[in-house]
């Protein structure tokens, strides 16, 4: 499949399921990640249950009730991560069932937003007890592992870092600087937001990266459901998915092309 491939971070806001099925690992996009994240997260139970919980997860004690019950996050009920994650951008993402995106985590490294998962506290910015940093932690463990969807076709390896690359797809990375433990290759674009004097801001960056992502999806499905998505046609069928243009449809913005890689730079206007 040739398309359009959104690469997104979590959210600290969360939704806790009420209920559903318990976690398996096993069970989640790219096993090859089964025994980190295993790794990950038995030091995450350990360090909730430790009093300096709080200082090593870096949240503040309003946070600490959901902290210290991580400790029976095994058996907490899970739910698609699409549902779990509740923060600004993707109240304006709106995901939904058959929207294709790779959500990269502290805990789980990356997911789709089908992945069921439960809902938890751990930032990439963390440092765990025998782990290190979250951030290197996951940049090792990515480039051991095949990023391309599933249905992509072509996968490929490189020693240097994880490559969510060369599968006929243009990248969207949507991701804060935290979550970037991975390097799109083949054309990519990025999105960031600055009001009207040009100062960069980051809270209606996130909500402008959810309206964005909800555009590209519907753009992709509505190329898909164009060419019939079934028919062997379809299957061969190459669709360009024309970013800026579905970026501007969000306001004034100014593309600047570095080789493969376009920095998109929306301007908000006061008022």
């Amino acid at each position: 499949m040739s398309g359009v491939r959104i690469l997104l971070p979590p959210s600290e806001g969360k939704t806790f399921p009420s209920a559903g099925p318990a976690l398996e690992l096993g069970r989640l996009s790219y096993p090859e990640l089964t025994e980190a994240r295993r790794q990950v997260l038995e030091t995450l139970i350990e360090v909730s249950g430790r009093d300096d919980a709080a200082t090593i997860l870096k949240v503040g004690k309003r946070i600490m009730p959901e902290v210290t019950a991580q400790r029976e996050i095994l058996s907490m009920p899970c739910a698609p991560a699409r549902t779990v994650y509740s923060g600004v951008l993707y109240q304006a993402a709106r995901l939904h069932g058959g929207d294709d995106v790779m959500i990269f985590s502290g805990l789980f490294g990356v997911t789709t937003s089908e992945d069921l998962i439960p809902a938890y506290r751990l930032s990439m910015n963390a440092t765990l007890p025998g782990i290190g940093s979250l951030k290197a932690f996951w940049r090792r463990e990515l480039a051991k592992v095949e990023l391309c969807r599933k249905d992509s076709g072509q996968m490929g390896r490189t020693p240097e870092g994880a490559r969510t690359d060369d599968c006929g797809e243009t990248t969207v990375d949507m991701r804060s600087g935290a979550y970037q433990v991975t390097t799109p290759h083949g054309p990519w674009w990025d999105l960031r937001v600055v009001d009207s004097r040009g100062k960069v801001i980051t809270h209606a960056a996130k909500h402008h990266r959810g309206l964005l992502t909800r555009a590209l999806l519907d753009a992709w499905r509505s190329e898909r459901q164009a060419c019939g998505s079934t028919s062997a046609g379809a299957d061969e069928h190459k669709t360009c998915i024309d970013v800026a243009r579905i970026a501007r449809s969000l306001g004034d913005i100014e593309v600047v092309d570095d080789g493969s890689r376009h920095h998109i730079t929306l301007r908000l206007q006061e008022g």
